[in-house]
């Protein structure tokens, strides 16, 4: 077969038109794309597309080419960031078709979130897929995330094939569209330090925060002056600042600093609540496993 040359890229808003094909491709149930999007949904998806902040944003988004000529798309996003670019895209919905639709969850925080993957009909079986899930799975784990993650229908064998044969594994299931799915993640190789050095999303002096914190041990709390002290800043505020956007927790501990009277502080910008009991139960099972090395030892 001849050798073609494959190239992968970021997208711009000129390549709407092949993310919307992209988009509708990987969902591929019609009435599923009329449900979400009207009955004239390629319109629809190319200015979901074109908008920022969305789940199909060409700002989130790599382009294949093959010997040049464009042969598909990846999309995805962050996680965390579900419940914020669905609203985006239901503003889009709003303003076209007049009404939302009713859509499960299919990702959450933790995992980079592999949207909607294509790759054009005349340009299957020539590595293209293969190529835009190594390059997204790259960039994800040099933005620092631990897991990529995706669902894919539990019916569709050959999709879950050539995921598997990337490193993908089953992590559990979800209910999208009528359909039951695989959930699937693959985890970098990267350790923790790694991750936040290659990290292009935060600050220079959240790297040096999140370097220090990481010297931190297990079972161990340090105070938000202290850490301050550590690496020659003079505002335990900042630190709390940093800690509250660490998109690294728990894997950057900062669930072990505490106040400097030795009251718990705050957790993820929260000081009450679900977080702090989270941050409590953090603190408490750590040290009971220090606890139980101890007296192993």
């Amino acid at each position: 077969m001849e050798s073609r040359n494959i190239i992968v890229r970021r997208a711009t808003i000129r390549d709407a038109g092949i993310i919307a094909q992209a988009v509708a491709i990987a969902i591929g149930d019609q009435k599923a794309l009329k449900d979400y999007c009207g009955e004239d949904y390629m319109t629809t998806l190319s200015h979901i597309v074109r908008a920022k902040n969305t789940q199909y944003s060409w700002q989130q988004a790599l382009i294949a080419e093959v010997d040049g000529v464009t042969a598909g798309a990846v999309v995805g996003y962050d996680g965390a960031r579900l419940h914020a670019l669905r609203e985006g895209t239901f503003t889009v919905l709003r303003n076209i078709i007049g009404r939302t639709p009713s859509i499960t969850d299919e990702t959450e925080a933790g995992e980079y979130y592999l949207d909607s993957i294509a790759v054009l009909p005349q340009f299957r079986g020539q590595g293209v897929g293969s190529r835009l899930i190594e390059t997204f799975c790259k960039m994800a784990f040099c933005d620092g995330h631990a897991h990529v993650g995706l669902i894919v229908d539990s019916i569709n064998t050959k999709a879950e094939r050539l995921y598997s044969s990337l490193g993908f594994k089953r992590v559990g299931t979800r209910q999208f569209f009528g359909h039951t799915m695989w959930h699937l993640q693959r985890t970098t190789d990267l350790d923790i330090h790694q991750r936040v050095e290659l990290s292009t999303h935060i600050t220079p002096f959240q790297r040096k925060v999140y370097i220090e914190l990481l010297n931190t041990a297990e079972g161990e709390t340090i105070t938000y002056g202290e850490l301050a002290r550590r690496i020659g800043c003079r505002s335990a505020q900042a630190i709390g600042q940093a800690l509250k956007r660490n998109p690294f927790a728990p894997d950057v501990p900062c669930h072990r600093v505490i106040a400097s009277n030795g009251t718990i502080g705050g957790y993820n910008g929260k000081r009450d609540g679900e977080a702090i009991e989270r941050k409590r139960t953090l603190l408490e099972a750590e040290k009971r496993i220090k606890k139980i090395d101890h007296t192993q030892i």
